[in-house]
């Protein structure tokens, strides 16, 4: 337990924050789950704290898998056309030795980037980026950062 203190301690603020939104999850569904087991008598509410675990380990992943931190600009923030919820960013990027595009799909909601914004990504060092009509894609991140 001591290692993984550590361990969270020694990453970057933005994935210590993704840690801990995890793992505080899956404690209140572990709590939940139990709570409703007991008080309801279903041994089916034992499937929410079994769904705690999953995100306590998801949460634990992250500290032990290797990263990789993507440094760019923000260029462009694609918006749904009737609820101007932000689908995706276009960063300006190197990749490959030159200024590339990369286009990253949110899964939340960010209400405060914009274009000309200077963000950092973590991706999966697996992740795998792909070229398609010009640009670089990414399907996934762990987390974004604004920097200053």
């Amino acid at each position: 337990m001591k290692k993984l203190k550590q361990r969270i301690q020694s990453l970057p603020e933005p994935l210590q924050r993704q840690i801990l939104l995890r793992l505080a999850l899956a404690a209140v569904l572990f709590v939940f789950g139990l709570f409703s087991a007991i008080i309801w008598r279903d041994a089916s509410m034992l499937l929410i704290v079994a769904v705690a675990v999953f995100f306590a380990a998801l949460g634990i992943r992250i500290a032990y898998r290797d990263y990789i931190v993507i440094h760019g600009i923000c260029v462009d923030v694609d918006a749904s056309i009737i609820q101007r919820r932000k689908k995706a960013i276009v960063l300006q990027t190197e990749m490959k030795g030159k200024e590339a595009n990369l286009r990253i799909p949110l899964r939340q909601q960010f209400r405060k980037i914009a274009a000309g914004d200077a963000l950092e990504v973590y991706i999966d060092a697996a992740a795998q980026i792909h070229e398609w009509g010009g640009e670089y894609r990414l399907q996934g991140y762990i987390a974004i950062d604004k920097t200053k």
